[in-house]
């Protein structure tokens, strides 16, 4: 099985050595029990109405759960800024939290500021559980002021918190969790469009959802 994270951008070494050992496990855990849930791929549109490039407006978070039941470990997006212990403006920061806890990171090579009126920008957020590690990645983002963005060098992780599936996810966690911090005026929409269930069989649930995010 290939990498859950592969994406038009080039594929780092750990990563491959990652997809190798992720290939044998799905493998070993297809054979022993009945199909379990590994990977959840969220498919998103963000709709700009007029940013505000002087303000860094506006700054949109986005939230994935593991356990829609347990929030106090999670994936995070920022969308135009970053913000941790430091703060910097425009493109894109991926985490890994538990218990408020940045447990791993990533910042975009992208550091420009969103800028064009009615720009349309589209991504998927990848989560996967395998080898006591719970993984998320940003793959195959697009839009029109930034082009296309993310790939496996925008993977985090964390210890897979006793997890053996991702059972418990849901996407309307995934939707009442998106924050709008700063200049909802300025976002025109935010849609989930639809979602990818991936078991350890190979099966494959897409589920259409086109839910907007309310503002």
């Amino acid at each position: 099985m290939s990498n859950p994270f592969q994406s038009v951008d080039a594929v780092r070494v750990p990563l491959i050595a990652v997809a190798l050992f992720f290939a044998s496990s799905i493998h070993s855990l297809s054979h022993a029990t009945e199909p379990v849930l590994f990977k959840v791929e969220e498919d998103w549109e963000m709709v700009i109405n007029q940013a505000d490039v002087r303000m860094n407006s506006p700054q949109i978070a986005f939230f994935i759960y593991p356990d829609a039941e347990h929030a106090d470990c999670y994936f995070q997006l920022q969308m135009n800024y970053a913000a941790e212990d430091k703060y910097s403006s425009g493109g894109f920061r991926v985490g890994a939290f538990c218990n408020e806890v940045a447990i791993d990171e990533e910042r975009s090579r992208i550091t420009e500021n969103l800028a064009w009126s009615y720009d349309r920008i589209r991504w998927t957020s990848a989560m996967a559980i395998f080898d006591g590690k719970l993984m998320f990645a940003l793959k195959d983002g697009l839009g029109y002021q930034w082009g296309p963005f993310g790939g496996p060098e925008y993977l985090v992780e964390m210890d897979d918190q006793e997890m053996h599936a991702l059972d418990h996810y849901t996407p309307q966690a995934s939707l009442k969790a998106v924050d709008i911090g700063f200049g909802s005026n300025r976002v025109a929409s935010i849609k989930l469009r639809r979602v990818r269930l991936t078991y350890t069989d190979g099966s494959i649930r897409s589920i259409e959802i086109n839910q907007f995010v309310e503002k």
